[in-house]
């Protein structure tokens, strides 16, 4: 697969302030007469993300100077993880089909949402091993990720929060409480799987699901039918911006495209 777009900044991929902004495909039109238009396109929609990075070493400055590079500029495309964007689709609802839910494994969507929370959901595991839920996310696995969930059980149980091969096993009580992992993946498939463990005869209800890339688990961002990873991202432009503002201290500037149609 391509390359994927690093972590700049320690531990993540973007610094805050991010701007995200979705833009219509256009073209320039000149009728018979001689005049131009601009005509907005029925498909080709696409999202634009300006990344600002400030207190850069030079180690990291140097980092995303050489992704660029490697890229020649705007030319080669590479995946990109939507920093506002939730890695994993349908966080509120395990019934869906790009989540994989192990046999004896029921999920049950509560009525009504959970207040202040997310839409919650009950897992059973009926079954006599230990069940998953999990969805796979095409990102490379030599890079930290993190993963969070909301819980709560009114009989206690443990659950497993699982980043590829790497899990952290937390004890669930009656009250709801947030949990969060982080690890680095590995291994030799170019992609990563997210997953929450339920023991046999295990009984955890869940209100939102979420992953990122980095080691930092930011607020909660509720998702639909999409991932947040985009596979085929680029450099808007073949210049790259990176300024010293201090001895030894720097900051930088790119702007990334992608298709929204992906």
């Amino acid at each position: 697969m391509s390359p994927s777009f690093p972590l700049v900044a320690t531990a993540v991929t973007v610094q805050l302030p991010v701007q995200r902004t979705w833009k219509p495909a256009q073209e320039l039109l000149m009728t018979p007469g001689g005049t131009w238009y601009l005509r907005t396109l029925p498909t080709g929609e696409f999202y634009e993300w300006d990344l600002k990075f400030a207190g850069l070493i030079w180690v990291e400055a140097q980092t995303l100077r050489d992704f660029h590079h490697d890229m020649m500029g705007a030319y080669h495309s590479f995946r990109f993880c939507d920093p506002l964007r939730n890695l994993l689709a349908w966080s509120e609802d395990l019934t869906q089909a790009v989540w994989t839910v192990s046999g004896g494994v029921a999920v049950t969507l509560f009525a009504n949402p959970v207040a202040g929370v997310a839409q919650g959901m009950r897992i059973v595991n009926a079954g006599a091993a230990e069940g998953l839920a999990s969805q796979t996310v095409g990102c490379a696995p030599t890079f930290p990720y993190s993963v969070a969930a909301t819980a709560r059980s009114n009989g206690g149980s443990t659950m497993g929060l699982l980043i590829g091969g790497k899990r952290s096993d937390v004890a669930v009580t009656a009250q709801w409480q947030e949990f969060q992992f982080s690890a680095i993946p590995g291994g030799s498939v170019d992609q990563v799987t997210f997953a929450i463990a339920i023991p046999a005869g295990g009984e955890v209800e869940l209100a939102g699901v979420q992953a990122d890339f980095g080691a930092d688990s930011p607020e909660y961002r509720r998702s639909e039918g999409r991932q947040g990873l985009f596979t085929q991202a680029r450099f808007k432009d073949d210049a790259l911006v990176v300024s010293g503002a201090d001895v030894g201290v720097f900051s930088a500037e790119a702007t990334v495209i992608a298709s929204a149609e992906e």
